[in-house]
């Protein structure tokens, strides 16, 4: 779930320093929980393509953020993630393996979600639609949205009670009934399929083809994979097949992402072992 940080972007349409560090600590410090040199990251946002002076300011406004804690070591600074950040990094975490699974079946119920109360300030509904947008929620109308299958009550929950809204909300299990809107309808009334097409396309065209040559392009690509892939998620509801075209794109995508991301973890992880063993600069 991604609540308080949008994918942001840079005015060229590319992700910023601070978008592709909270990428990095996901796939990288995250994982392993251990401490992390202010070198190490500067060194992987570098390898991404970002000015080393970017990448110290993002560090320090993540850190600022409440999202890493620093120790100061001598001269330098290694950093580890705060209960937080993990939190924030690991909320993400059912909602990309939804995304995966191929064979996902569908019980034929949607989960409503719906607001009760005072009406939101324009901050707060931002918020809560950028959590919704990507735990694959689409909108049905004002106050009311629409996720498939109980799969998202737990994203739903995550999301109300960071944007402090589980006090607010109520959520139903529903049926289309005879007579009313099909469940075709829905989908096309709640999301725009054909905007997430475009970003499957997308996707493809960066990473269906591209070779790392060697372990720091492996390391930029699969970090880069990652993060896009995250990016996408807040277009694409990841609906089951039975609600989907025969020949959706997403399905072709879905098999990149999980075909590169394994073909290039050796060489990547090797790379990040190598960042983190370097000395220390400041």
């Amino acid at each position: 779930m991604v609540v308080a940080t949008a994918t942001r972007r840079r005015a060229d349409g590319g992700p910023s320093a601070r978008s592709l560090l909270i990428s990095v600590l996901g796939q990288w410090v995250g994982p392993n929980d251990t401490p992390v040199w202010t070198a190490t990251l500067v060194g992987a946002l570098e390898a991404l393509g970002i000015e080393a002076r970017a990448a110290r300011q993002a560090v320090n406004r993540t850190a600022a953020d409440g999202w890493l804690e620093g120790e100061s070591v001598g001269r330098y600074t290694r950093w580890r993630l705060t209960s937080s950040g993990r939190r924030m990094i690991g909320s993400a975490v059912p909602r990309v393996q939804r995304s995966i699974v191929s064979d996902r079946t569908w019980d034929g119920t949607f989960l409503l979600l719906t607001l009760t109360g005072i009406a939101l300030d324009r901050e707060e509904r931002e918020r809560l639609a950028v959590g919704l947008d990507f735990e694959g929620f689409g909108t049905l109308g004002p106050g009311t949205w629409v996720a498939v299958g109980e799969g998202s009550r737990e994203g739903a929950d995550s999301v109300l009670s960071a944007c402090g809204l589980q006090d607010r909300a109520l959520l139903f299990s529903a049926q289309t009934v005879d007579g009313a809107e099909t469940p075709a309808e829905v989908v096309a009334l709640a999301w725009d399929l054909d905007t997430a097409a475009a970003a499957h396309e997308a996707f493809l065209e960066e990473f269906e083809k591209v070779v790392p040559e060697d372990e720091c392009e492996a390391f930029a690509l699969r970090t880069r994979l990652a993060h896009e892939w995250r990016h996408l998620l807040s277009v694409d509801p990841s609906l089951p097949p039975q609600l989907l075209p025969a020949d959706w794109v997403g399905t072709r995508a879905r098999k990149v992402f999980q075909l590169r991301f394994s073909e290039w973890a050796e060489a990547a992880s090797s790379y990040y072992i190598r960042l983190c063993e370097e000395p220390v600069v400041s």
